[in-house]
């Protein structure tokens, strides 16, 4: 009994402390995007669909090796009525064994092509992969900097409430001495209404934005969760961008989508090579050896196989002459593929140079939004201190106070939209141009 209460408490320690690390885990951005890699439902399908890809290039280059296989047959026939005289079974057996050989000489090159075409699918499939993975960044980023940005805006919240409880409880006491009057009781006390209301929807934002990133990462939405909270400076606001048009350089070369279609372009040139193809005649060489045996025969087993076996070999060679259009019309097809293909890529290109426009025009906009918000809320910090100090004195009223303060709250809130909107739009910059994202 004893040894068995020590192994329950042993076992308890663990689970306790296993859950009690577990709760106490801390994520960070890195962190959290690979998790994600693993987690991703469309990372795990792609990686099937390189898996694929290369067993089909694996399955084309085998073209190149001769075919071998082997038949047999057996059956017994039945003669019911044989002439009297002859002392033979009613039943025989019969036995037949063949191994044949086959190998295509030359096709007019389609192995090739069809090689190269499935070499290029796998490339393709390599390419999908880097894009998906862009994707699950850019989406792990994106909660994850609302996660900052929620965070930081309930801290602001909570300091701003505890203000706003101070100065309630104060003219509470004030009101009730007889010092003030009920109307400006009404509207402090209405504030501090207002602002618990705030700091309920401020912890409701956090909580919703880490769900978000927890159904993202596919964990359990009753995990806890705390995420590594960086120092982020003026000088990753602020930073000086690159040029657009370095920008667009960078990412025509990073950017999966346009090596995607660079090499779907690459693909339909190998269809028209491939379909062109079919013009040429093909050479087969066929070759094999038979045997077989029956129980009627005079002949022993042995003496049988012998007699009966047989060898054959041969070169055959196919034209189609008259095809019903279909060579043609194949090559048709093709070029019209290739041309789909090009402009596909133009459009890709043209997509992304708005793309990256945009993007770079909301970045600017967001780093100028944000420094005269910060100038705003410094101003409006300034005005509301010196209208407190004279509120305090009886030198300003409710109305006068609660106007600055508010105005403070609205400045406050609107520097840190535009931080945070001025820091995803960097960090997507340097997705778009394959650089590490530098929030850590």
């Amino acid at each position: 009994m004893k040894r068995n209460a020590y192994i329950l408490l042993v076992l308890l320690f663990y689970t306790l402390s296993f859950q009690a690390n577990a709760q106490n885990e801390i994520w960070s951005l890195n962190k959290c995007i690979e998790y994600a890699l693993t987690q991703s439902i469309d990372m795990q399908k792609g990686q099937i669909s390189i898996d694929e890809s290369r067993i089909n290039t694996k399955q084309a280059k085998a073209q190149w090796q001769p075919s071998l296989s082997f038949s047999t047959s057996h059956s017994i026939n039945n003669s019911p009525w044989i002439p009297e005289g002859l002392e033979k079974s009613n039943t025989s057996y019969n036995g037949n064994y063949n191994l044949s050989a086959g190998w295509t000489v030359f096709n007019g090159f389609k192995r090739k092509y069809n090689i190269k075409q499935q070499e290029l699918q796998e490339e393709i499939s390599l390419v999908n992969m880097e894009e998906i993975e862009e994707d699950v960044k850019l989406a792990v980023l994106t909660d994850y900097i609302q996660i900052l940005y929620a965070t930081e805006n309930l801290k602001s919240t909570r300091n701003s409430m505890e203000v706003a409880e101070a100065e309630y409880s104060r003219s509470k006491a004030l009101f009730e001495a007889g010092a003030i009057s009920k109307s400006d009781f009404s509207q402090i006390e209405a504030q501090y209404i207002k602002e618990k209301h705030l700091l309920v929807m401020a912890e409701n934002d956090l909580v919703e934005a880490k769900l978000n990133l927890k159904l993202l990462l596919r964990l359990d939405p009753n995990t806890e969760m705390d995420i590594v909270a960086p120092e982020i400076t003026n000088e990753d606001i602020l930073g000086q961008l690159p040029g657009k048009d370095s920008i667009f350089e960078n990412a025509m070369k990073a950017r999966p989508d346009i090596k995607n279609a660079e090499l779907n372009e690459q693909m339909s040139e190998l269809k028209i090579k491939s379909a062109k193809a079919g013009y040429y005649p093909s050479i087969n060489l066929n070759a094999g050896v038979s045997t077989g045996h029956n129980s009627s025969s005079d002949w022993a087993f042995k003496e049988q196989m012998k007699q009966n076996f047989g060898e054959n070999v041969g070169l055959s060679l196919n034209y189609s002459i008259l095809d019903n259009r279909n060579r043609k019309s194949e090559v048709e097809r093709a070029k019209l593929n290739q041309h789909s293909s090009s402009l596909q890529t133009e459009q890709i290109k043209d997509n992304l140079k708005k793309t990256i426009e945009s993007a770079y025009n909301d970045a600017i906009a967001a780093q100028l939004s944000y420094v005269a918000s910060y100038s705003n809320e410094k101003a409006a910090e300034a005005s509301y201190e010196l209208t407190k100090e004279k509120y305090d004195l009886g030198a300003k009223n409710p109305y006068e106070m609660l106007n600055g303060k508010n105005a403070l709250l609205n400045a406050q809130q609107q520097t840190l939209q535009a931080k945070y909107t001025a820091l995803l739009n960097i960090q997507v910059l340097n997705i778009y141009q394959g650089l590490p994202i530098t929030i850590e």
